[in-house]
C-alpha cells in the first residue's frame, strides 16, 4: 500500500506564503500529525509520496528527504484531482490511500479506513454538525452527501438544506489497485474530452461523477475526531479543542 499526500495548493483563503500543511497547530505542522498517524498505522517513510506543487522546497525541508516527492508543475492552474493522478503516473499499480493535508483526524479511524473490506471506501463524519457550528459555517459551507446501505450515491454540491446531509466527507480515502485502474481511464478520457473541467475539478465533485459512472463507493465512519483547516476562522475556532488519538 502506498499513501498520496495532497499538498500542492497555496492556501489561498489563509493567504499564507507557506504550503497549508506547514500551518502550525501547537508544537508541530499539520503535515508533522499527519505523518505520525501514518507511522502509527505501520505505514513506512519509502511508501508515503507527496503529490506537491507550490514551494515543495519547504515542505521537504520540513519532513526530511525520506519521503518520495512528486510535484504538480502546472499546480497554478489545477486542481486535487488532476494533482493526484498526475502523481499516481509514476506509482506502480497498488492499493492507495488518498489523503487531504490540510486536515487533522486520527490514527484511529485510519486504522479503521485500511482495515476496511471495501475496495473503494472514503471517511465520513456522520456528527459532523457540531464541528460546522462551533466553525459558524453551518449554512455557508455544507455539501451534499447521501448514503444508501453504506454506499455513496451523490455528494460534493453546495447547498444549505442541511437537514437530508447523511454525513460530512473527511478527505480520507483508499483505493484498491483494481479500482484505479478504472478511474484512471475516466479521468483521462475526460481530461482530453474537458480540459478545462477536469484540470480544475475537485474531490467530491470527481467521487460524485463516478459514482454516477457506476462507481461504487462506501463509507468508513469516523469514530473519533478531526478537523479540516480552510481558513483564519477554522484556525481561531479550533483552538482550545482536544483531538482523540
Amino acid at each position: 500500500m502506498k499513501v498520496i499526500i495532497l499538498c500542492a495548493g497555496k492556501g489561498r483563503r489563509f493567504k499564507m506564503r507557506t504550503p497549508k500543511c506547514l500551518l502550525k497547530i501547537g508544537k508541530e505542522t499539520l503535515i508533522e500529525k499527519c505523518l505520525k498517524n501514518f507511522k502509527d498505522n505501520n505505514i513506512e517513510s519509502k511508501d508515503i509520496i507527496f503529490a506537491t506543487g507550490f514551494k515543495e522546497n519547504l515542505i521537504k525541508k520540513k519532513v526530511g528527504n525520506k519521503y518520495v516527492f512528486i510535484k504538480n508543475k502546472d499546480y497554478e492552474n489545477t486542481n486535487m484531482v488532476y494533482t493526484f493522478f498526475n502523481a499516481l503516473k509514476k506509482i506502480k499499480d497498488v492499493d492507495i490511500i488518498v489523503a487531504y493535508s490540510d486536515i487533522m483526524f486520527s490514527s484511529k479511524d485510519l486504522n479503521n479506513l485500511i482495515k476496511s473490506k471495501y475496495k473503494f471506501t472514503t471517511l465520513i463524519d456522520s456528527k459532523w454538525k457540531n464541528i460546522w457550528k462551533k466553525k459558524k459555517k453551518l449554512l455557508l459551507d455544507s455539501e451534499t452527501l447521501k448514503i444508501n446501505k453504506n454506499k455513496i450515491i451523490s455528494l460534493g454540491k453546495k447547498t444549505k438544506n442541511i437537514k437530508n446531509i447523511d454525513g460530512r466527507f473527511v478527505g480520507i480515502s483508499k483505493i484498491s489497485s483494481n479500482e484505479l485502474k478504472k478511474i484512471k481511464l475516466i479521468f483521462n478520457e475526460n481530461l482530453f474530452k474537458y480540459p478545462e473541467k477536469f484540470k480544475k475539478i475537485d474531490m467530491t465533485n470527481f467521487f460524485d461523477f463516478l459514482i454516477k459512472k457506476k462507481q461504487n463507493i462506501y463509507t468508513t465512519k469516523t469514530h473519533s475526531s478531526w478537523y479540516e483547516f480552510d481558513d483564519k476562522n477554522d484556525l481561531k475556532s479550533f483552538k482550545g479543542q482536544n483531538l482523540k488519538s
